[in-house]
């Protein structure tokens, strides 16, 4: 910290949804009032008292025009740690609280689980409008470390490799990441020991192919290192195996960065469409998956399709695939993975401009939309058009809450079946959810 410090000993009060704890102080403001502030903490845990420093309030400079200034947060830190949380551990990383990529570290895994739960269960109620949410318990990652399939590194001027402290572009040189796979952090050992191409470098990695991808592509010298290191290099493309299907990724396509888990929500996504009336379940680890019938005279569409991870194995069970994707990169990979079943056809386009046509034909629908959730014109199609029965596939709990409020309160078109959130980002304050609707039969569009 740069700034004028104070230094306080509070009690650490609940966390936000961003992984933080909340903190009062009581400080003078400029005209001498006392006045009490809420701040958030980094790395702090409820109930644990702890001295924090707090960065004094910053002004804008003299030369700059106070209507363009911003304000930031006051950074705020934990010093001493006086009576620590039962549910505290030590992080793994080394910058863990400096580095922007976790805020979790330091709470044990199964309460990591139990509080992600309570995040979504909250935003059901507060934002969704739902009093007991049909919520399942969270499904853990079988190894909360080293999941990462995809790691994008910043590259500082002396071209190192790493990931940027939290709230500024300062880049924290690493030789490894503890949440990265280890066929990234082999990579990662290579290019820290060389000068890397500003301003990042891309490293993705298939967790069951063994392949590796990075752009921008390494230089002769430096990939014969990386072959060196035992690493299957590729520069274009890579593949990656899910549900026994081989996939194709370039650098700028979207696929799931944890391969184990993304096995687990696939199993979760063809039960929401193809077994409507049983209950969620995720077959147990090394178990045989389920067997789906088959019901070819239903149609569905997997929306936000991305290489088309869910048509293709939805093209297994059902007649007709619509699977629909706005962004030409992913739509050249979703057409070679798609190339070896006819009963797909793929639409380029957004899905606003697609599924109001699109939805009086489908039985089944496979929502993942981006973080933002689905826009107005998408829920509205929804509404006019029920769909048999929906599984949406979701980054955001708020949004997911907003969008549920929309399909199932404000317009009581559908049921909401069950809501199983899924670890994703073991140490991280994401949380991956995926929910199944049933069209409520008695409900008809004015």
């Amino acid at each position: 910290m740069q700034h004028p410090i104070t230094y306080h000993t509070v009690m650490l009060g609940p966390m936000t949804r961003e992984g933080d704890a909340l903190a009062e102080i009581t400080e003078q403001d400029e005209s001498g009032e006392q006045r009490t502030l809420t701040l958030r903490v980094l790395a702090g845990l409820p109930g644990e008292r702890v001295t924090i420093a707090v960065e004094a309030p910053v002004s804008p400079r003299a030369r700059r025009r106070r209507r363009h200034w911003k304000t930031r947060p006051r950074r705020v830190e934990i010093t001493e740690i006086h009576e620590p949380s039962p549910l505290r551990t030590q992080a793994r990383c080394p910058v863990f609280g400096v580095c922007g990529g976790c805020q979790l570290q330091h709470m044990q895994y199964q309460a990591q689980l139990e509080w992600k739960w309570s995040v979504v269960r909250h935003l059901l109620q507060d934002i969704g409008g739902f009093a007991d949410p049909p919520l399942l318990e969270t499904v853990p990652c079988d190894d909360p470390w080293q999941y990462r399939n995809h790691m994008r590194f910043s590259v500082n001027r002396d071209g190192q490799p790493g990931l940027t402290a939290r709230g500024t572009h300062r880049v924290l040189p690493l030789t490894s990441c503890p949440i990265a796979h280890e066929q990234i952090n082999r990579a990662l050992r290579v290019l820290s020991e060389v000068s890397n191409t500003r301003p990042q470098v891309l490293v993705r990695c298939g967790a069951s192919s063994g392949q590796v991808l990075i752009q921008p592509h390494p230089s002769p010298e430096v990939a014969q290192q990386l072959v060196a290191a035992g690493l299957d290099l590729h520069s274009e493309a890579m593949e990656e195996v899910l549900a026994g299907e081989t996939f194709r990724i370039r650098p700028s396509s979207f696929f799931q960065t944890n391969t184990a888990q993304a096995e687990k929500m696939v199993q979760m996504v063809l039960q929401g469409v193809l077994c409507p009336t049983s209950s969620p379940l995720v077959p147990a680890r090394g178990t045989t998956p389920f067997t789906y019938p088959q019901s070819k005279d239903i149609t569905v569409a997997d929306v936000y399709c991305g290489v088309g991870t869910f048509a293709l194995l939805l093209a297994r069970h059902v007649g007709k695939v619509f699977a629909i994707e706005e962004s030409a990169s992913a739509i050249k990979d979703a057409q070679w993975n798609l190339s070896g079943v006819s009963n797909v056809e793929i639409l380029e386009g957004k899905t606003e401009d697609l599924l109001p046509a699109l939805a009086p034909q489908l039985d089944g629908l496979v929502l993942d939309p981006p973080r933002a959730g689905c826009q107005q014109v998408v829920l509205d199609a929804l509404v006019q058009h029920p769909v048999t029965r929906i599984v949406y596939v979701s980054c955001d709990p708020a949004t997911l809450a907003r969008d549920l409020d929309v399909l199932c309160h404000r317009h009581p078109v559908y049921h909401l079946r069950s809501v199983q959130p899924l670890d994703m980002f073991p140490q991280t304050a994401h949380i991956e959810c995926v929910a199944v609707l049933e069209h409520n039969q008695t409900w008809r569009y004015p």
